[in-house]
């Protein structure tokens, strides 16, 4: 039997080639000239280290790892700030992994349902994600604030005041966590909505027929059907493992063991005008990165059943 290629027209065939070239030449431009291009300079500036200065006053460059030998002595002092900034990354993408996706797609399943209420729950849970940032950071920081509605009503119940949640290096990041929690109902839940409301209502109304209850059918129709949803939007979560983080800069400005990756690598250029080591701190995480998201992809691909409907 003819293959697909040889059963196209003549004309066809020979247009292939152009056709194939013209159309992976914009994404392969784009990827040189937005990604290589800009990112090139980062990568050269990993290896490039102040060694002196002349005696003009202009600095005398080095090349070598001394970036990343004085990246990995900082992370072993468990006081560092770096050693910090990693924790405090690790936690919130665990957070967002473990509680505020489930949390999403359990509450995304109840509105596709609609139970009672849910479309008030509906704006509810997504008016955070439409609202300034900032608006949000100054209400939760005045309601969690000293003579906020919360430190009210603890004296009102125990007499006695709440501590400063947000200048305590025990409570900084978990304040800015639940902040984050409380926020984090946005983009997802509607993307996984969307792809509930695509699943046919007969496949739905078999399994009332077959009597199964509600985590049930959640676990065994509705998930496989929207797996390549709920899939994408995990791997785009993995893929952003070691930028994962909260408005560190409206809450603490990354005091009070509070920072994370993302933070301190801006606090470097910001602040100190270092460009060279924050660059070998994101070159390092990038290649780290890189294994555990096509390994977390070939997985997933494995668990995919393969629905289609």
């Amino acid at each position: 039997m003819k293959n697909s290629r040889e059963r196209m027209p003549k004309t066809f065939r020979k247009g292939m080639v152009p056709f194939i070239v013209a159309m992976l030449a914009l994404p392969v431009c784009w990827f040189i000239v937005f990604y290589v291009a800009v990112n090139f300079n980062s990568i050269l500036l990993a290896f490039r280290s102040v060694a002196g200065v002349t005696e003009t006053g202009h600095p005398i460059y080095a090349w070598g790892l001394k970036n990343f030998t004085d990246f990995f002595r900082e992370f072993r002092k468990p006081d560092s700030e770096i050693y910090w900034a990693i924790v405090n990354t690790l936690k919130y993408f665990g957070l967002n992994v473990l509680l505020i996706m489930p949390l999403t797609y359990l509450i995304a399943y109840f509105l596709y349902k609609e139970v009672r209420g849910h479309k008030f729950f509906r704006v509810l849970f997504y008016t955070p994600a439409i609202l300034s940032s900032v608006t949000m950071v100054i209400l939760y920081k005045n309601f969690i604030g000293g003579y906020g509605p919360l430190d009210e009503f603890w004296f009102a119940l125990t007499g006695k005041r709440l501590p400063a949640f947000l200048t305590d290096h025990a409570l900084a990041t978990p304040a800015i966590m639940v902040y984050c929690v409380w926020v984090g109902f946005g983009v997802n839940m509607v993307l996984y909505q969307g792809a509930m409301k695509r699943i046919p209502v007969d496949v739905i109304e078999a399994g009332k027929l077959d009597g199964i209850r509600w985590y049930q059918e959640l676990w065994y129709v509705v998930t496989p059907m929207v797996w390549p949803t709920l899939s994408t939007t995990l791997l785009i979560a993995v893929t952003g493992l070691f930028n994962s983080g909260g408005p560190i800069l409206l809450m603490t400005n990354g005091g009070f063991h509070s920072t994370t990756i993302n933070f301190f690598i801006f606090n470097q250029i910001y602040r100190f005008g270092e460009y060279s080591y924050p660059s070998a701190v994101g070159l390092f995480f990038t290649l780290v990165s890189l294994p555990i998201v096509f390994g977390l992809r070939w997985l997933l691909n494995k668990l995919d059943r393969g629905v289609e409907y």
